[in-house]
């Protein structure tokens, strides 16, 4: 049986006289395009619905983006960029107490993830890639991925010291963003364990103090347990080396 093509609404002319046509057209493929891989995936939807849903031929879609795969990491790329500019990570202040700015990052990640005012929707469709990923996968991670990972293995560094083994930041790295994309991942589970929490005016602000503060807390006993370790290793050592 032949399936059913998905109906979505049109969407407004673009008032702005400033914006040129092309990227009118562009602009529209995009945000049509983010609905129908939210709801179908990569590789359920259907070109034809992208195009009749932004209002436009389906040949703009070759035309603007090289096909499918291409129209698919542009909006990732798009929303990348949407959430990084609305939350970037705070300036670094070497001055600062260096728990106070592991909270900025981690309120960053917060506001990226979960702000329900952002016009990303990232973390969404981050959710949906990881489920099924794509080519696009390994596309986003070099881009935007891995430099963020890096600037909070930076921090981490600060703490554990400057051998510390990549393993173990990036071990911590994702204790640190667990706690967030669950947030994001399993909204339904959250809302019956937490109910009213997406609807609270300071949900995200409690979210942001809680787990840095939990973390911080794993952070100082992951630093603990290696520096007695390296404690019991040192006399070892120095009795081999006599």
């Amino acid at each position: 049986m032949a399936s059913r093509a998905v109906t979505h609404p049109r969407p407004r002319p673009v008032a702005s006289d400033s914006i040129a046509p092309g990227e009118a057209t562009r602009g529209a493929l995009l945000r049509a395009a983010t609905d129908v891989f939210l709801a179908h995936g990569f590789r359920a939807a259907r070109v034809q619905d992208i195009a009749a849903a932004a209002g436009v031929r389906l040949s703009a879609i070759s035309y603007h983006f090289g096909g499918k795969a291409g129209l698919y990491l542009a909006v990732l790329e798009h929303h990348a960029q949407l959430a990084l500019a609305r939350s970037p990570w705070p300036r670094p202040d070497p001055a600062a107490p260096i728990e106070l700015r592991f909270r900025g990052l981690v309120d960053a990640l917060v506001r990226r993830m979960l702000d329900p005012d952002s016009p990303s929707r990232i973390a969404s469709l981050l959710v949906r890639e990881a489920a099924n990923p794509t080519d696009a996968l390994d596309v986003m991670f070099e881009r935007f991925t891995r430099p963020q990972a890096e600037t909070v293995f930076a921090l981490l560094r600060e703490r554990f010291g400057p051998r510390t083994p990549r393993d173990v930041l990036a071990q911590v790295a994702l204790s640190v963003v667990g706690q967030v994309m669950v947030y994001a991942a399993l909204r339904p589970i959250v809302e019956r364990l937490r109910p009213g929490f997406y609807q609270r005016g300071d949900g995200l602000d409690q979210l942001v103090e809680h787990v840095s503060r939990f973390s911080w807390a794993g952070i100082e006993a992951v630093a603990s347990e290696r520096a007695r370790r390296t404690r019991a290793i040192e006399p070892r050592r120095g009795r081999r080396a006599r």
